[in-house]
């Protein structure tokens, strides 16, 4: 092979890996990536409540009153009304009494006064779904992206 020859083919051969890689990156279209989507409130209740169990085992007040706000910021959410009946008010008011339990507990930084409180407001919460439950009055939200998950000690 002479000179010219062994320069067209090695030309031939970048042209063909350059058109390779050209073609490789032109065909790897990025994926869509669908948008995050928002939180229901159920999910955010119990992001929230998540913290102010985390803030009274640190006894971390701040954490406590600042998920104590958020607790309180679902409540007023225009999801949480799933209804109207009597006994939902009641255990939605309910909630809301303990959430403002726990938000004082937290100010006046009363660690026992502020467990009570979160005791209170969890078993409101318990009561409330176990009630929706046995009335079929609403499905159990979808809380998975939440739950903690269980952490391998060695």
């Amino acid at each position: 092979m002479n000179t010219s020859t062994r320069r067209v083919a090695y030309a031939v051969v970048a042209t063909a890996m350059l058109l390779l890689v050209g073609l490789g990156t032109a065909q790897e279209k990025p994926k869509a990536v669908d948008p995050p989507k928002k939180p229901t409130v159920m999910q955010r209740k119990l992001a929230h409540a998540q913290k102010v169990l985390e803030g009274l085992a640190l006894e971390d007040f701040d954490k406590i009153r600042t998920s104590s706000d958020g607790l309180l910021e679902c409540v007023k959410d225009a999801s949480w009304r799933i209804n109207d009946t009597d006994k939902y008010v009641l255990f939605s008011n309910d909630f809301l009494r303990r959430v403002e339990n726990l938000r004082k507990a937290a100010k006046d930084k009363k660690i026992d006064a502020a467990a009570l409180a979160y005791v209170d407001m969890t078993l409101t919460c318990v009561k409330c779904h176990q009630y929706l439950r046995d009335t079929g009055i609403s499905l159990a939200p979808d809380l998975s992206p939440f739950t903690v998950k269980a952490v391998a000690t060695k």
